[in-house]
């Protein structure tokens, strides 16, 4: 269902070059075992300067077998699929069969990870099945299973080292100690290997480039120091404004509450910190994807919660539960398309294609590939895998074709106007080679044909 839905995404032009075509370029590089340049960042920028995800290596066979965005839309979709078996392999060790099985499609189309699915590809659908399995390793005592998820997830993105050291610290508060230990230096190191020695040196910036956290201070020594001497001040600014707290509310009170009274629940403080600490105002909504990493450890804390008070024990404590965890999704689905995307499945819209689609797709078959493009966001993600594409005014160098949208309010993220960019590539000598409705090519008057510099 989830992959249905991602490809009828790209099929409407919903996916954006900010990131699935980021993605799509870095994959494929590493695929053809090259440098993961990712040319919608700009000229010759490395992606291992942005975030420490070298897990992304284990897709590129997949671009040997279809080289195409969808194929990370298909693979998100089977790592959420793989989260949800072990969620269930989890679920069934304290409920029964069928009562495993309803908790599981609970946790499969809750919101979050509805969310994650209705935003392109991120790096963090790895993290959703293996802070699964960590917890379901955790929770079994195999720590050859739970050393294993945790090195993986130190390969996923830096932040992942702050919930490896807190697994560090659980493990470490039972007999034998050692692998408690191990875990806490692992992502301390994995960390601060991440962010102050891999990601500056390929940014060329000394400082980590999404440190958002000024409220609390200029690095992390003094954010911790603030939140140790100010813990009111700390408290505060965690659930506030408003939407902080909605959004906090929205992760635990589908649960019932349950993760509350689980110390699994520790794991996600570095997750909503980073978040609810920060001061870029998209994190703290129930939008994108920021919330499907929390929302494995958030849901198995809330069955280990059931756990601990017993509620797994009774048939009533179990059928009150389960009827809340799946008539969550069950209700949102059908009644708010805002939060529960999948909607657009059983109404149809996900399958519609209108007017404005149709001269999409034709503006994007009017692109020779092998061609330097920099084109809309909304269309990057439909020319990466044939051209060498970015947002305009990125590229670094004049452009073989400029590929336009005039109906969109900016070309890109904090990028000029469409009609801004269309005036300034016109006085640059551009002419118009394609024009339909509000879609519009535009070609250099140097263009000669296609060359080796532009393939993607």
């Amino acid at each position: 269902m989830y992959a249905t839905y991602s490809v009828s995404r790209y099929r409407q032009f919903l996916p954006a070059g900010y990131d699935l075509g980021i993605f799509d370029q870095a994959v494929h590089n590493y695929a053809r075992l090259r440098t993961p340049l990712v040319a919608l960042k700009g000229p010759h920028y490395n992606i291992l300067g942005d975030h420490f995800h070298p897990i992304l290596v284990l897709l590129a066979p997949l671009y040997w077998l279809w080289d195409d965005p969808r194929m990370l839309l298909l693979a998100q979709a089977a790592l959420i699929a793989v989260s949800v078996y072990i969620v269930h392999s989890f679920c069934r060790r304290y409920f029964g069969n069928t009562s495993a099985a309803l908790l599981a499609a609970g946790y499969a189309f809750g919101w979050p990870l509805q969310a994650m699915a209705d935003f392109d590809f991120h790096e963090v659908a790895f993290a959703v099945p293996l802070l699964a399995w960590a917890i379901d390793a955790f929770d079994r005592r195999d720590d050859r299973q739970l050393y294993a998820s945790a090195l993986l997830l130190l390969l996923v993105r830096e932040d992942l080292g702050l919930v490896v050291l807190i697994f560090g610290l659980l493990r470490a508060a039972r007999a034998p100690r050692r692998a408690g230990f191990v875990l806490i230096g692992g992502g301390l190191a994995g960390y601060f290997f991440a962010t102050a020695i891999v990601i500056p040196y390929f940014s060329g910036d000394s400082s980590f480039g999404y440190w958002s956290y000024q409220a609390l201070g200029p690095d992390v020594s003094s954010a911790l120091g603030t939140i140790l001497r100010r813990p009111f001040l700390a408290a505060k600014l965690f659930v506030t404004p408003v939407v902080k707290a909605q959004t906090l509310l929205w992760m635990v009170a589908p649960l019932a509450f349950l993760p509350v009274v689980s110390p699994y629940l520790l794991t996600t403080m570095p997750l909503l910190a980073e978040r609810f600490f920060s001061s870029r105002e998209h994190l703290w909504t129930t939008e994108f994807h920021y919330s499907a990493v929390a929302w494995p450890l958030l849901f198995l804390a809330a069955v280990d919660g059931a756990r601990r008070m017993r509620i797994a024990n009774t048939a009533v404590g179990q059928a009150l539960l389960i009827a809340l965890i799946v008539t969550v999704p069950v209700v949102g689905t059908v009644a708010d398309k805002a939060m529960w995307p999948l909607q657009r499945l059983l109404d149809g819209a996900a399958f519609a294609i209108g007017p404005h689609m149709r001269d999409q797709a034709a503006l994007i078959r009017a692109v020779p590939p092998n061609t330097c493009v920099e084109a809309d966001d909304r269309l990057a993600a439909h020319l990466t895998h044939t051209n060498l594409v970015t947002l305009p005014t990125l590229l670094g160098r004049a452009p073989d074709f400029i590929a336009i949208d005039l109906s969109e309010a900016e070309v890109g993220y904090q990028l000029p106007s469409p009609a801004a960019t269309r005036q300034s590539a016109l006085a640059k000598g551009y002419r118009p080679v394609f024009e339909r409705g509000s879609l519009l090519l535009l070609a250099s008057p140097n263009f000669s044909g296609q060359t080796a510099s532009c393939r993607p």
